[in-house]
């Protein structure tokens, strides 16, 4: 079998395929998918295209969160619709058209499609509901980062609403509301000298007459004036205390990791598998930032991808 087992390099490949390490091969890609039993993610491409693969690079392909997911779940495959030769061949087998915008196929081991396949729609949700899509209709059962991380590009893309509510601790507030099934992100801190906590919810699971009457039900005050609400030196007080701060993480995962610790229940399921790698790390409270849950993702993650290798 000669195949070409060589991968892309997110360091220095055209940002149309983002940050994830693909595979050139497809005869090889079908070898790895029945090998390692996982699904392919057969990513046709313009290298270099135009402004509308440019962003699905950027603005898709990137999240560090989504790299992981593309990167452990499937095997990444990347064709270029623009080239000769082996790649136009791959895209006359499934009756692709050259020059073409991004177009996203979810196939087996065989090369069959999974699912119906991802085109004409560029927004982050959408290739990861396809992601969720592709995974359940091979009977995998979703991993709950996956799951997560939905939350948080609802809450980056503003698909959730906000609100704040007054509480006699914060702390303990964080939680009664991160137990609401439509409660997203919860954060503490202040308007004036009132200890607050704010929160971003889906308002297609919940309106806010509801959260209002479950806020008082919990023995917390409504709100009138939201400004200028500052968050507390110490968020996520149960996350803080322990090496999950010292990680890259979400909004969402950080609500989430937060509830599950004082309730005794597995906080790391809602890691990535680079992210569980790092907290297992024996040098992580070392090598990471003190405060690296507080950070920016992005720039988080780079660093410590840089420190751990």
């Amino acid at each position: 079998m000669n195949l070409n087992t060589e991968k892309t390099n997110p360091k220095s490949q055209n940002i149309e395929l983002g940050k994830v390490t693909w595979f050139r091969d497809y005869n090889y890609a079908l070898h790895l998918s029945s090998k390692l039993s996982k699904p392919i993610l057969l990513f046709f491409q313009e290298i270099p295209g135009c402004s509308t693969c440019v962003n699905f690079g950027r603005e898709v392909l990137s999240h560090p969160i989504m790299v992981d997911i593309i990167e452990n779940e499937f095997i990444p495959l990347a064709i270029y619709n623009n080239k000769p030769g082996i790649d136009a061949d791959i895209l006359k087998r499934y009756d692709e058209p050259a020059w073409n915008n991004p177009v996203a196929h979810f196939v087996d081991q065989n090369g069959k499609d999974i699912v119906q396949k991802l085109a004409n729609n560029y927004h982050p949700l959408s290739m990861l509901d396809k992601i969720i899509e592709a995974l359940r209709g091979i009977k995998v059962e979703i991993p709950e980062y996956i799951l997560n991380f939905r939350k948080e590009l609802q809450i980056h893309y503003g698909f959730t609403k906000t609100t704040i509510y007054e509480t006699p601790c914060f702390w303990s507030g964080e939680t009664s509301f991160a137990l609401n099934d439509a409660v997203y992100s919860t954060m503490a801190g202040f308007i004036g000298h009132k200890e607050v906590v704010k929160l971003e919810y889906d308002p297609t699971k919940t309106i806010l007459e509801e959260l209002n009457e479950y806020a008082l039900a919990q023995g917390f005050f409504l709100v009138e004036n939201h400004k200028p609400f500052r968050i507390d030196k110490d968020p996520q007080y149960y996350l803080k205390k322990t090496n999950f701060k010292f990680l890259p993480l979400t909004l969402a995962q950080r609500t989430a990791i937060n509830l599950a610790l004082p309730y005794k229940k597995d906080a790391k399921k809602y890691l990535s598998p680079t992210q569980l790698m790092w907290y297992n790390h024996n040098k992580l409270s070392e090598l990471s930032h003190p405060k690296a849950y507080e950070l920016n993702i992005v720039q988080s993650w780079d660093f410590l991808t840089n420190q751990i290798k």
